[in-house]
């Protein structure tokens, strides 16, 4: 991973967080196209880093299922409101301390494959990949909630 990956997925961070922390209308198109992007990218990223191994292989499916699991619980931590006519999300601190806690366990879990022999730079390569799962994962909570509130979403197409 060169330095520009890594500036970008600061800021790509940065921006998510920063965005939702304060409140924005759910969109459902870009509740969908943002994490497919990202994960897309991601996967082309980690393409770049080489072959994978079987021990990559395995680590890469642990991790994953981790970001996908903490997408998950992270989307059921919104919160829904109405604003303006529709129906806005915004972080609450619980959400801030899931993503805290899911950077903590992505290193933890980094050092733990690359420990039990998977290449560092495929398990560094992989940062954005698991990013987009994990905000896909998100979306996969939070969008049917907002159906389900009955308060105007916007599906811009």
């Amino acid at each position: 991973m060169n330095i520009l990956q890594i500036v970008l997925i600061v800021a790509v961070a940065a921006l998510v967080i920063g965005k939702r922390l304060t409140g924005r209308p759910v969109d459902t198109r870009r509740s969908v196209v943002m994490p497919g992007v990202l994960a897309v990218y991601g996967f082309v990223i980690l393409q770049k880093s080489g072959t994978l191994t079987h021990t990559d292989q395995v680590w890469l499916g642990i991790q994953a299922g981790v970001s996908v699991a903490i997408g998950l619980i992270r989307g059921t931590s919104i919160h829904l409101y109405e604003r303006e006519g529709v129906l806005w999300a915004r972080y609450r601190p619980i959400t801030i301390l899931l993503w805290l806690g899911s950077f903590a366990l992505r290193f933890g879990l980094d050092a733990a494959a690359v420990g039990a022999g998977a290449g560092k730079s495929v398990m560094t390569s992989s940062t954005m990949l698991m990013f987009g799962l994990s905000l896909a994962a998100e979306s996969l909570i939070v969008v049917p909630r907002a159906h389900a509130s009955g308060i105007p979403v916007l599906a811009r197409s």
